[in-house]
């Protein structure tokens, strides 16, 4: 099950279209935003009410948003969506060689689908330079202690199980820094780890290291993800 993870152009995620650009000046008769109490589930979705209506009105400030760092009396900061995942994804980069395969392209789609709550599946076709393949992949986001697990299922011969938290901050910016345990593929022993970048609506990049048979991380390239239907 899927893909290698993944920003492009400057708007982010949670609160596009434009906290970033704010001034750190509060207009009267907006207080600050804060996360309502209660965990209502809706139907489709992984966040609760209160977290949907927080990104909205989050979203709908005319104010900059307030620092946590204002005793106490700060806007909360936003939740991220796993939902963002959701749809068809073309997938671009250039990988290095390595014993997953030959230097060269890693071009592809990828179709995410939800099933349940905060639990999402996805199947990606890859082409490589040596031929092509499919990964299988769930993904579990735990919305409480904001950590993402993916399970990918790789047709050439291996899984790959990415664990690690999703931090974000005030702009709307997410990342997700995932590790995976060590897999044996054709006797060498492969360890990965990267950093998911969301930072807009239509794309977001994985950059990721690589260690072999022990060695120390090296540079395993970056992949680009992007929204099928996206102006380029």
């Amino acid at each position: 099950m899927v893909r290698y993870v993944i920003m492009a152009i400057m708007i982010p995620l949670g609160l596009w279209p434009a906290l970033a650009a704010q001034q750190p000046q509060a207009a009267p008769g907006e207080p600050p935003v804060r996360l309502e109490p209660g965990e209502t589930v809706v139907p489709g979705e992984c966040l609760t009410r209160e977290e949907l209506s927080l990104m909205n009105r989050l979203q709908a400030l005319k104010r900059p948003t307030l620092g946590a760092e204002r005793d106490g009396q700060g806007d909360d900061q936003p939740r991220f969506n796993p939902g963002y995942l959701l749809g068809a994804w073309t997938i671009e980069g250039t990988l290095p060689e390595s014993p997953l395969g030959p230097a060269g392209d890693f071009l592809g789609v990828e179709t995410v689908r939800h099933t349940d709550q905060c639990t999402y599946e996805a199947t990606a076709k890859i082409k490589r330079p040596d031929g092509g393949f499919t990964i299988n992949s769930v993904t579990v986001y735990d919305r409480r202690a904001a950590y993402m697990v993916r399970v990918e299922r790789d047709s050439r011969g291996f899984e790959l199980l990415k664990t690690g938290s999703v931090g974000g901050d005030a702009g709307g910016y997410f990342a997700h820094h995932w590790e995976a345990p060590q897999i044996t593929f054709k006797g060498r022993k492969v360890r990965l780890k990267g950093t998911a970048f969301f930072a807009s609506p239509e794309n977001y990049r994985l950059r990721m290291q690589i260690s072999t048979d022990g060695q120390p991380f090296v540079n395993y390239g970056t992949i680009w993800w992007r929204r099928e239907g996206a102006k380029p």
